[in-house]
């Protein structure tokens, strides 16, 4: 005789005491279903690190718009959710300074090392990190056409330039202090 609730431990304590085999086979599937999940998820990189990434793109000046393989994306700062499988061309353009561009590309990550990888892993790209995916970009101010002559007059047509562009209101009074002041420290030296 068993009490109700209590046959799993009554084998423990009273061995002479006989459980039928379906009741053993009970207990017997939850915990094997419990550790083929363990198995399943501890070796999939898609269930836990997901087919995409997200990337955080800041520039100083704010402001700048992105451009990933050469589609618009937006202005930074912004973030965005890349597929981990694919190497990215990120621009940022803004007007009164120079376009800048950079690589972000796919590497291992630590799932590559693991003892059970699956297939599907490698195609959808789960078994890569996007590297770098915080990037923080200085956008240079546009350089003046070289001329032969004074660096004073030179310098004095780029700030003309970049006033004309706060003007137009291409550019915001803080990226316009910005780029002035870039300009005066790169004729400084």
């Amino acid at each position: 005789m068993t009490v109700p609730g209590c046959e799993k431990y009554s084998k423990a304590f009273f061995p002479s005491l006989n459980i039928p085999s379906f009741m053993k086979l009970r207990s017997f599937v939850p915990v094997l279903l419990a550790g083929s999940a363990l198995l399943f998820v501890s070796g999939c990189a898609v269930m836990s690190k997901g087919r995409t990434q997200t990337v955080v793109v800041r520039s100083t000046p704010e402001g700048a718009t992105g451009l990933i393989n050469g589609a618009e994306v937006g202005k930074t700062p912004f973030k965005i959710a890349l597929k981990r499988s694919s190497a990215y061309t990120i621009e940022l353009r803004k007007p009164g300074f120079e376009n800048a561009s950079t690589v972000v590309l796919p590497v291992a990550n630590e799932y590559d090392k693991r003892f059970f990888r699956w297939g599907i892993d490698y195609e959808l790209g789960a078994m890569t990190d996007l590297t770098p995916d915080d990037l923080m970009i200085e956008l240079k101010p546009a350089k003046a056409p070289m001329t032969e002559g004074d660096r004073f007059q030179e310098m004095s047509y780029r700030v003309l330039q970049a006033d004309a562009l706060l003007e137009a209101k291409e550019i915001s009074k803080s990226d316009h202090a910005y780029l002035v002041a870039e300009i005066v420290k790169s004729y400084s030296n």
